[in-house]
């Protein structure tokens, strides 16, 4: 990078000849279009990390398709004034990697409905299970960071049971590494294109993006947060634009969960499948859960209140004083203003909320949490003094009628599914 901030990134990592044999497919010619979008994924991804470090003005991304620069460079220049707001500009420049020129030995059954993307969380876990009942045949696409051994063995042993017990396949793409310096809000957008340079592959043109509502529309509990825009409608639909635009063909990209909370997808797993091998916790990288991150307290509080079997915490911060409570009070405070002073919450706490008219889908997800704690003391597990605090202000108000009739209401949520097509 010189000194007025610009760089050229090559997208592209050395693994389409090398040991991952699952990547090697986009190393031939037939696939070039898979292999531009990887470039561009890999590409965006990237930027954001090297953004970190050393802010960037001009960037120049390698291409394998030598067509729409104009159109491509517009959507990621505003994908990454949105997201990151930086004003980057983007150029392409044509890519010297070669391709195999000889004919690609491909299986017979390389068909597929539905791409479905698959990260061995609880919300994936169910998207897989959704997608199963809506398709004839699925395959799930997992995005390997190399820098994340233990979610990479978690969704290993997960593929190992589907493809045994339902025969569904999960494929890995391998991609760049997370680093530290946390969340990098771009990497939805890597992994949409990852699952979409499938789509050529498998001769389909859907995906399935399974994260619940409240992660979706993940809002701002205090001013200066940041929060995850993994699935965020302007992520996805830059992402699918790009798609449609290289492969030249429509995309349709169904969100099943984009109207639930964490509690209705939760019990929309049916009962006999294990969820307590999943993995939600944004450390996932030393192979536990904390307990404390928020990925971990939605989970904990979602599986009380669906009376689901769960995995083992580090800390429980809704009965250990000692374990850090931030997260889980900054989410029960924010439940309690949604149920009891919506009216009077700042705009940046609602903005999303307001944006998509999503205050049912943030009033019931603010009574799951409750509801959760409703049923620790029915079934007398004291929570520390400052949960119950939040929860005797909220019942004082209210009564328990409303938690008991959403408990009740948890035990069916196939009628929130949502069938529209992005």
């Amino acid at each position: 990078m010189n000194q007025k901030g610009n760089y050229k990134i090559n997208g592209v990592l050395n693994d389409f000849r090398s040991h991952h044999k699952q990547m090697r497919i986009f190393a031939y010619e037939k696939y070039r279009k898979s292999r531009d979008i990887i470039s561009i994924a890999y590409s965006v991804f990237k930027l954001e990390q090297i953004n970190r470090k050393n802010k960037l003005r001009n960037v120049e991304i390698g291409r394998f398709v030598d067509e729409h620069y104009g159109e491509l460079e517009d959507i990621l220049t505003e994908l990454i004034s949105y997201v990151l707001l930086e004003k980057i500009n983007i150029d392409f420049y044509n890519s010297k990697n070669k391709f195999y020129q000889k004919k690609l030995k491909e299986k017979n059954n390389l068909k597929t409905d539905a791409i479905v993307l698959f990260s061995g969380g609880i919300d994936s876990l169910a998207g897989i299970h959704w997608a199963k009942e809506y398709f004839n045949h699925i395959t799930g696409v997992f995005c390997a960071h190399a820098d994340q051994a233990w979610t990479i063995h978690t969704v290993n042993e997960l593929s190992s049971i589907l493809f045994n017990k339902y025969n569904i396949e999960i494929k890995t793409i391998h991609v760049p590494e997370m680093q530290k310096g946390g969340y990098s809000q771009l990497r939805g957008f890597l992994y949409i294109l990852a699952a979409g340079a499938w789509l050529d592959i498998y001769n389909t043109d859907t995906i399935v993006l399974s994260e619940c509502g409240p992660t979706i529309y993940q809002p701002r509990f205090g001013p200066y947060d940041s929060v995850t825009m993994t699935t965020h409608p302007v992520v996805v639909e830059a992402a699918k634009s790009v798609l449609e635009i290289i492969l030249k063909r429509k995309i349709n990209i169904y969100t099943p969960f984009e109207n639930m909370t964490k509690s209705e997808v939760i019990s929309y797993i049916p009962n006999d499948v294990n969820i307590s091998n999943t993995h939600s916790c944004i450390t996932s990288r030393f192979g536990t859960h904390d307990g404390t991150c928020y990925g971990c307290v939605i989970r904990k509080l979602g599986t009380i209140g669906t009376n689901r079997i769960d995995t083992n915490y580090n800390k429980n911060p809704l009965i250990d004083d000692t374990a850090n409570m931030d997260n889980l009070l900054s989410l029960l405070m924010y439940s309690q203003d949604i149920l009891l002073d919506y009216d009077s919450m700042p705009l940046y706490q609602i903005e999303k909320i307001e944006s998509y008219n999503k205050q049912d889908l943030f009033r019931r997800f603010a009574l799951d949490n409750f509801a959760a704690i409703y049923l620790m003391n029915k079934k007398g597990i004291k929570p520390t003094s400052v949960v119950q605090q939040l929860y005797n202000d909220y019942i004082n108000i209210c009564g328990e009628s409303d938690l008991e009739n959403r408990v009740r209401k948890l035990k069916d949520t196939n009628y929130l599914i949502n069938e529209k097509i992005l």
